[in-house]
């Protein structure tokens, strides 16, 4: 019950479908359970001398006719509700992978998040709503059915009845044994997949490593498992349908051994048994079973569903990004501070410690220490990607905690070391942030980032179609990432190494273009060539997750500490 509660709050928009696959349905099996009956009737006429049964005939050839005609809008319709279900359900896993915490996608697989999209999503579609199809039709089969044996002979209609729960029970015990099995199948395809896209994505690092061949058998050996859970899945599902066969094929067997006995006793039984009665009884004996059978067939995709479903659900149950921001920033940014800020990304290693910062309107502010001493976390924290487990940054005096995220991100542009190109246009990628914007605004943004003569040179120019595998050089994405920031013109300017990936020509043409666009703004800096922040207003040097020097260039290098250090080193 619970599954099917949490599977009907994806069913919005399709109730009058499910209503009118319910009367199909009805109608379908009506028409398919009267056949016996009837046939009955002709046997009995004809056993009383009467041939004449065109009749009867016609009446069943209607029901055939009536019957499939039914049968294919149940399936239809059913077939719309199943889209409907896998539409809303695809769009809601979306919708809450877009809202999950940074931390959740850091922490999983992407090709495990990517197989919850799609292939689960499908699983629930083949299993869950074929199985309801199944179960659906089934109840609507059995009840009829038991109506009409009861109607031909209430004896032996009891004693299917009463035989009938040792089906239920012996596939019930084996479906309870099962569920584990597709657990671990969809667990091991999830790391199968996850795999996949990690080895496509960094395909170039693998050749250049020459670690093709160790990639090919870590796939093998993840393939194997799949295929072992698979195996191991399907197999224990597979003994439903012959235990339950066997044990519906001894319920027929006695009800034909009693309705026989019956007949040729002559038993009393205070109503009249004929042979086209025993004929039709039988057929309903065999039409009361077939739904076990069916809905038998059904369990190893249903209970596959099931752990697909559940695994959606983890997801869709998950506690949202956390946002509880209501005071919106009044005016413009005129201050940024980070007070008293300790984080770390798991509970156990300190990464920030202490961190305490004044950062006044118009300041340049460049970051700048050794590998994994904080630098990136600072700006994770000020997007609020993460969140501190003490303090916080402010601004214009207001904790950055009560201001809601999209308004806080509103007034950041951000370009990072690693950059993302969505399928489209040149255009329309620089225009990712302004999608508002002009051409002319597009192209005066790509001048300024001294992109417009490389994408002048392209096919199309600037309606090229581009993406992340489209062929361009690690520098030309970044002169495109540069350019979005341009054309958006934030408050803060956020620089995550944005210029690590180009040329030092290409750097030192960009410097100019930076300071124009930082003129006024508040920015910050995560610097990896220490020469391209001289002009900083303040300089912050990290260490270990805390401040350690801090002051312009000229004073740092006077100091001769730290800083000092780590700039004579790369002239070195």
């Amino acid at each position: 019950m619970k599954t099917v509660r949490a599977l009907s709050k994806y069913l919005k928009g399709s109730y009058r479908f499910v209503v009118a696959s319910f009367v199909f349905a009805i109608i379908s099996v009506g028409c398919r359970i009267a056949i016996p009956f009837v046939v009955g009737l002709a046997i009995d006429a004809v056993k009383g001398g009467n041939f004449d049964i065109k009749i009867h005939l016609f009446v069943i050839l209607g029901l055939i006719c009536f019957g499939a005609l039914f049968r294919y809008a149940f399936d239809i319709t059913l077939s719309k509700v199943g889209q409907i279900v896998v539409k809303e359900m695809r769009d809601t896993l979306f919708s809450c992978l877009q809202k999950m915490p940074l931390s959740y996608i850091d922490s999983h697989q992407k090709g495990d998040l990517l197989l919850r999209l799609i292939q689960d999503v499908e699983n629930i579609q083949t299993g869950l709503i074929t199985g309801a199809g199944a179960l659906f039709e089934g109840l609507i089969q059995i009840l009829m059915t038991v109506a009409f044996m009861f109607l031909l002979n209430w004896m032996l209609a009891l004693t299917v009845i009463v035989l009938t729960p040792i089906s239920v029970v012996v596939s019930r015990f084996i479906s309870s044994h099962n569920a584990k099995y597709f657990k671990a199948q969809n667990a091991e395809m999830g790391k199968l997949t996850a795999c996949s896209l990690e080895t496509i994505t960094a395909l170039e690092a693998i050749h250049s490593y020459g670690e093709e061949d160790k990639r090919i058998e870590e796939f093998e050996r993840g393939n194997e498992a799949v295929r072992g859970s698979t195996f191991k899945a399907y197999f224990a599902a597979c003994w439903i349908n012959p235990m339950t066969r066997v044990v519906n094929n001894a319920i027929y067997a006695a009800v034909i051994l009693i309705g026989a006995l019956t007949l040729v006793y002559d038993v009393n039984l205070g109503f009249t048994f004929t042979i086209g009665g025993l004929s039709s009884f039988l057929s309903y004996s065999h039409q009361y079973m077939t739904p076990f059978n069916e809905i038998a067939d059904a369990s190893t995709d249903v209970m596959s569903a099931l752990a697909s479903f559940r695994r959606v659900e983890e997801i869709v149950n998950l506690e949202k990004d956390v946002d509880q921001g209501t005071a919106p920033i009044e005016g413009s940014v005129d201050s940024l501070a980070a007070h008293h800020i300790d984080f770390s990304y798991d509970g156990k290693r300190q990464i920030i410690k202490g961190f305490d910062l004044e950062i006044w309107k118009g300041h340049k502010i460049a970051f700048v220490g050794p590998t994994g001493c904080g630098k990136t976390t600072i700006i994770n924290l000020l997007m609020r990607f993460y969140d501190p487990q003490k303090g916080n940054f402010s601004v214009n005096g207001v904790s950055t905690l009560d201001i809601p995220k999209r308004e806080l991100r509103s007034h950041v542009g951000m370009v990072l070391q690693d950059t993302w190109l969505k399928h489209g246009t040149v255009a329309e990628n620089i225009a990712y942030g302004r999608s508002d914007a002009t051409m002319e605004e597009i192209i005066e943004a790509a001048s300024k980032a001294h992109a417009d003569e490389f994408i002048r040179r392209m096919k199309d120019g600037y309606n090229t179609v581009i993406s992340n595998a489209s062929g361009l050089s690690t520098g030309e994405k970044q002169l495109l990432c540069v350019a979005r920031i341009m054309l958006v013109h934030p408050e803060i300017v956020l620089l995550d190494e944005a210029t690590s990936n180009i040329d030092l020509r290409t750097e030192h043409n960009l410097a100019g273009a930076f300071d124009e666009l930082m003129k006024g703004k508040t920015s910050l800096v995560v610097a990896h060539r220490l020469s391209t922040i001289q002009n900083a207003d303040l300089i912050v040097v990290l260490k270990d997750g805390e401040i350690i020097e801090q002051g312009n260039f000229s004073e740092l290098m006077a100091i001769n500490g730290f800083f000092a250090e780590l700039y004579n080193s790369q002239l070195a």
